[in-house]
């Protein structure tokens, strides 16, 4: 059971959980003091190990009162593989006739070395126990030709039924020795032998490997056991090939894809028929009348996609009885198991490894601790006096704690750029709407309030800018460690959009040992994370490896495979309360495993800990939903930059104007170097090159060549048509006012600007598909109003799938040949990429006029229509 409560100690407050076992609280040594947060995942690893200890005792006691551990086949054992041995014993043994299919789950993709081995020496053992309990003591009829397996001599020995006369039975040896030619025919004087197949090849190992056999159950069950040759218990199993590569001479039989048979034994039926993978195993099962106690699949890949037909031609059909899985998920489809979860740090040290962990290294900064308290305060202030919450607010303060750009025009550039961003999202529409929900609902609506409070708001994000701009610890620290090191390399895991300017910062400071891994793919020729990990050359031990902000449980589990050590970069009660939270968070996961209902019916241990976690001022900035699955894949893209567009118009120094999205790629020009960025993040005074993309039919001109398909006809096709509906609609239905249209498709749930849906009508309307919320209420609209036989009413899923992928198309389009013309231009006009490679020469030499190299005078924000 658990107890929660809060206390305060050295005035910071705690919430403390006491589990308890029986009345007592383990490992009370360790709770004497206080622990700080750098501990708690060290802590609760000791937890974890007195549980496996408790555990592993009870285990081997259950199991060496009738197995002794102490034979070969237990010598590689860790607690790990007792602990299957023990679940795969208890679950078959279990002679319930009704009894749920079984699912023990490895958080870990890749198999440890000694894992197949174990799990098939258990299974073997289980296998043979349970069948020796159904074998029957009766004397097998025999016939000539016949083989049996019994002692000659005070020898065991392989002998033939010769002849039968007058019900005596007479034999000779099956495989004679030298000195035996001649012996003839003996009549059989016991009864206590065993049948063999009698079509057993014979090889030089036939022998050899019954003596084998036979000398296995005498060590690991006694002398009298039986030579079992005839298996009433039997299991399927489906697995890699390496699983099997230790059957050896034990009643496991191997069928290959080809459907050819290994380990030819002389038994009547195989105890195990192993198979890789499951067509093999139905091709066989169709011509066979055989029947499985339960069918054993280890790995994903082997169940994921016919898992379904397992259930439906095997289970359902009667072929086996039960399921059991090994792997790291269960299936999807409905099906009732009893499960055993191995946690992610119980599987290491139950292996009797030490899990690899990221290590906080917590940073002071006094005054942006200051500047953050003194946002929050306000935001606190606004939700005390006028009763608003807009604390949501807060998250976006992450940014700053993310970057690490010192001092420097772009990283100004950068910080500015981030400003407006906020700026233009605090009047948006959405950022209205947001706050009129809050104001409605109490009736106190004020736009003078809404544009007082942001003002004060906005002034502390600023704050912020000026504070981390001037002076980056992070960035320092990275600086120091690298000069610590000496020759040696820092590997600095950065996010992949930073990759570009941090290079280029990093060779402005003169450091010579900081490598750059970006956490997603750029290119062929950088090895970004993932890569780096899953490469046995690179990812090796005593490695140094910074990341300089983390919030994401994906991205702190992937860097748990990291061999050297990792130092995560964190503010002393800023983003440190983000690691935290990942750390509780992880634990959380862990504990839910093992404490998980379904081990009590095979333990009596019980899991407990007794760990307690710091409350903070600032915990509203990191209240995130880790496991939620958008934020998992992309963590930044909730929390860094609110969604509104940014415009910019851009006086040149040659006198000409310009208007760009904050977004669009460009190269800015230092020194002899060309720094990927954005409009949004230059400044005033630099110089940049870019593609100017205002040729709207040479763009198209090239779109055509590089759509072979002719996918985009179907894109345009349907990027006319919704614009057709809508104005199919106003000329029919409210007599061409556009406002009163407006009026009625939107509501108070979803609406764009009356300016967007108004340029929707012109004929020379740039927008190509609307936002995917617009194009459902167009649908429904039509639906509910007569008009359900337009496209859109009919075809809404195309509409989405068009929209996104043309989108993609052309931006990647754009952003591929900008990119490309200039590297192009930077080769001296010899290297030429794919995209490059397949344009006609003239409409190569039109697209290389349109790249420019100009310096920006003023660039001055606007608002997004």
């Amino acid at each position: 059971m658990s107890e929660s409560r809060y206390v305060k100690e050295d005035g910071q407050y705690y919430r403390r959980t006491h589990w308890t076992i029986f009345g007592k609280r383990p490992l009370q040594s360790f709770l004497d003091n206080w622990f700080p947060q750098t501990k708690i995942r060290v802590l609760m690893r000791e937890y974890i190990k007195k549980y496996l200890s408790i555990l592993g005792k009870e285990i081997k006691d259950k199991i060496k009162t009738d197995i002794n551990l102490d034979k070969p086949l237990f010598a590689d054992f860790q607690i790990f593989d007792f602990v299957n041995f023990y679940l795969i014993r208890e679950y078959i043994l279990n002679d319930k006739s009704e009894k749920k299919d079984f699912f023990i789950g490895i958080p870990e993709k890749e198999f440890r070395q000694n894992f197949f081995n174990s799990i098939l020496n258990s299974l073997t053992i289980i296998k043979l126990y349970q069948n020796f309990f159904n074998y029957k003591k009766t004397t097998p009829a025999l016939n000539v030709n016949d083989l049996i397996y019994t002692k000659r001599n005070k020898e065991s020995r392989i002998l033939e039924v010769k002849k039968i006369v007058d019900k005596q039975i007479y034999l000779n040896y099956k495989y004679k020795r030298k000195n035996e030619d001649g012996i003839c025919d003996f009549p059989l004087t016991k009864n206590i032998f065993t049948k063999l197949n009698p079509n057993l090849v014979e090889n030089k190992n036939t022998v050899k490997d019954i003596d084998n056999y036979k000398s296995f159950l005498n060590e690991y069950f006694g002398i009298d056991f039986p030579l079992l040759t005839d298996f009433q218990n039997r299991t399927l199993i489906i697995a890699e090939k390496d699983f099997f590569k230790e059957c050896g001479f034990l009643p496991i039989k191997y069928t290959a894809k080809s459907g050819n048979i290994s380990n030819k034994l002389p038994f009547f039926n195989y105890m195990i028929d192993c198979y890789n993978d499951f067509q093999t195993a139905k091709k066989y099962l169709t011509n066979s009348s055989y029947q499985f106690d339960e069918i054993l699949i280890i790995g994903d890949s082997k169940y994921r996609d016919s898992f379904s037909d397992i259930l439906q031609e095997l289970k359902w059909q009667g072929r086996v009885k039960n399921i059991i899985l090994i792997g790291t998920h269960k299936p999807d489809l409905q099906n009732d198991f009893m499960e055993w979860l191995w946690s992610k740090d119980e599987i290491k040290i139950a292996n009797n490894e030490t899990p690899q962990v990221p290590q906080k290294q917590v940073i002071e900064d006094a005054k942006l601790l200051e500047k953050t308290l003194e946002l929050k305060s306000e935001i606190d202030l606004l939700k005390k006096e006028k009763n608003i919450d807009i604390s949501f607010l807060l998250k976006y303060t992450n940014f700053y704690f993310r970057t690490i750009l010192t001092d420097s025009p772009l990283s100004k550039g950068t910080y500015q750029e981030y400003c407006d961003r906020l700026l233009s999202f605090f009047k948006s529409e959405k950022f209205e709407d947001e706050l009129n929900t809050q104001f409605y609902n109490r009736d106190i609506y004020n736009p003078e309030i809404i544009k007082e409070g942001t003002k004060k708001i906005f002034n502390k994000f600023q704050k912020i800018s000026i504070c981390i701009g001037n002076q980056n610890l992070k960035w320092n620290h990275i600086a120091e460690k690298a000069k610590e090191l000496g020759s040696k390399k820092l590997f600095l895991i950065v996010d992949k959009k930073s990759y570009s300017v941090l290079w280029n910062q990093i060779k402005n400071s003169r450091i010579t040992n900081i490598r750059l891994i970006p956490d997603k793919r750029i290119d062929n020729q950088i090895d970004y994370l993932q890569s780096w990990i899953n490469a046995d050359d690179k990812n090796i031990a005593n490695r140094t490896y910074i990341i300089p902000y983390l919030n994401n449980m994906e991205m702190f589990d992937t860097l748990s495979l990291l061999k050297g050590n990792v130092e995560v970069l964190c503010y002393k009660d800023i983003d440190e309360i983000a690691v935290d939270n990942l750390v509780q968070n992880y634990h959380s996961q862990e504990k839910s495993k093992l404490t998980h209902k379904d081990r009590k019916p095979f333990v009596s241990s019980v899991f407990s800990e007794d760990i307690q976690y710091l409350q903070r001022q600032l915990d509203d900035l990191f209240n995130f939903d880790l496991n939620n699955e958008s934020f998992r894949t992309n963590p930044y893209e909730s929390i860094d930059l609110p969604k509104e567009k940014i415009l910019y118009e851009i006086e040149f120094e040659d006198g000409s104007n310009d208007k760009f999205e904050s977004s669009k790629g460009i190269f800015l020009i230092d020194g002899n170097e060309q720094i990927s960025s954005t409009i949004g993040e230059v400044y005033e005074g630099a110089t940049i090159r870019f593609y100017q993309n205002d040729n709207k039919k040479l763009f198209q001109e090239v779109l055509n060549i590089l759509d072979s398909d002719n996918t985009m006809n179907i894109f345009d096709y349907y990027a006319d048509s919704w614009k057709k509906t809508l104005k199919n609609i106003l000329s029919q239905r409210y007599n061409n006012s556009i406002k009163i249209f407006y009026k009625k498709l939107f509501n108070s749930d979803y609406k764009i600007r009356y300016n967007t849906f108004r340029l929707y009508f012109k004929d020379d309307c740039e927008t190509r598909f609307p936002d995917i919320e617009t194009l459902e209420l167009i649908c429904r609209f039509c639906n509910d109003n007569g008009f359900s036989n337009e496209l859109i009413s009919k075809e809404l899923d195309r509409f989405i799938k068009c929209k996104r992928i043309d989108f993609s198309i052309r931006n990647r389009a754009g952003k591929n040949i900008g990119d490309d013309l200039i590297e192009y231009e930077n080769s001296g006009y010899t290297e030429k990429s794919e995209y490059l490679q397949e344009l006609p020469e003239d409409v190569l030499q039109k697209l290389l006029q349109t790249v420019q190299t100009k310096t920006i005078k003023i660039r001055t924000l606007l608002e997004y229509e």
